[in-house]
């Protein structure tokens, strides 16, 4: 497998962006935070995931 990109374009920052509001979203509708520290790990994570869905959802033509 080769090595993702660590800088993302801006289709790719804006679609990351909205995947990971619409999920971040979803989750504190559905779930109540008890401690802050576990929708900070829980938002981290998340913005990790999505960037790398919208670097392989959208690819450079590099």
């Amino acid at each position: 497998m080769e090595k993702l990109k660590l800088k993302l374009n801006i289709p790719q920052t804006i679609l990351m962006s909205f995947i990971a509001a619409t999920v971040m979203t979803i989750a504190n509708f559905l779930i109540d935070w008890n401690n802050r520290i576990y929708a900070g790990i829980f938002a981290g994570l998340t913005i990790i995931v999505c960037g790398i869905l919208a670097n392989l959802m959208i690819r450079d033509k590099d």
